[in-house]
């Protein structure tokens, strides 16, 4: 049902206060869901080899505390069960003391690499044992929208796609995105916890594609679209 690992907050993976970066939270969450899912061999190697890959479609992260550097913690991630094309999956990073710190609820689907076509849960979960305890307060993740208004979203960064960006389906890595983000707040911000970010992945960013991130502030997030020659790539919410 759970699955866990521990595992001392590694330096490399702080920021300039000692503290887990947020966008590492993001890959430590990819991670144990890898490790998760190569328990039941439908891990991202398994599925490479068949010309598949899981892929992130939404995701909400709760950030009470970010660990500080080579303090102890443990991931913990388990299945919520799915709808027939999403995997509904849950993740915490907790202290010594048991405590929740960060979290995340995300939704995942298999893809045909060749044909990009979403291929049915049950046919690849039917090994799992789900477990429908939340680890953040949003049991259902909604489609996001830019609020409409007068204002227009403002242009904060532009940017080629650098191979390093890159993960194994040859596409922009999900957490690459959340960092992007951060990226585009003014040098020396360190945002008071807690806070919430929220991501909707539409279409994949490719290899040397130009990108553009307009920031739209509201009186109850900061909206963030993040768009490539092609199509809107992500929109994200941080509050």
């Amino acid at each position: 049902m759970f699955y866990t690992q521990q595992l001392i907050t590694p330096n490399y993976l702080c920021d300039q206060y000692d503290n887990l970066s947020p966008w590492s939270a993001v890959r430590l969450f990819q991670e144990i869901a890898c490790l998760h899912s190569q328990t039941h061999s439908i891990g991202f190697s398994e599925l490479i080899k068949q010309g598949r890959a899981w892929v992130i479609c939404r995701a909400y992260y709760r950030f009470d505390r970010l660990p500080h550097e080579a303090e102890p913690i443990t991931l913990r991630t388990w299945s919520r069960g799915t709808d027939g094309l999403f995997a509904f999956r849950d993740s915490q990073i907790l202290d010594q003391q048991g405590n929740a710190i960060v979290a995340s609820t995300t939704y995942w689907a298999i893809m045909e690499l060749a044909t990009r076509h979403v291929m049915r849960m049950h046919d690849f979960m039917d090994s799992f044992a789900f477990y429908d305890g939340l680890a953040t307060d949003r049991p259902k993740l909604d489609r996001l929208r830019l609020p409409k208004g007068d204002s227009a979203p403002e242009q904060v960064a532009q940017f080629h796609v650098l191979p390093s960006m890159l993960d194994h389906t040859n596409h922009v890595n999900n957490a690459e995105y959340v960092k992007w983000i951060f990226d585009t707040l003014p040098h020396g911000t360190n945002i008071p916890t807690p806070y919430h970010l929220c991501l909707e992945y539409q279409q994949e960013t490719q290899p040397a594609e130009l990108v553009t991130i307009h920031r739209l502030p509201s009186p109850d997030a900061t909206y963030y679209r993040i768009s490539n020659p092609r199509s809107t790539a992500v929109l994200a919410t941080l509050s």
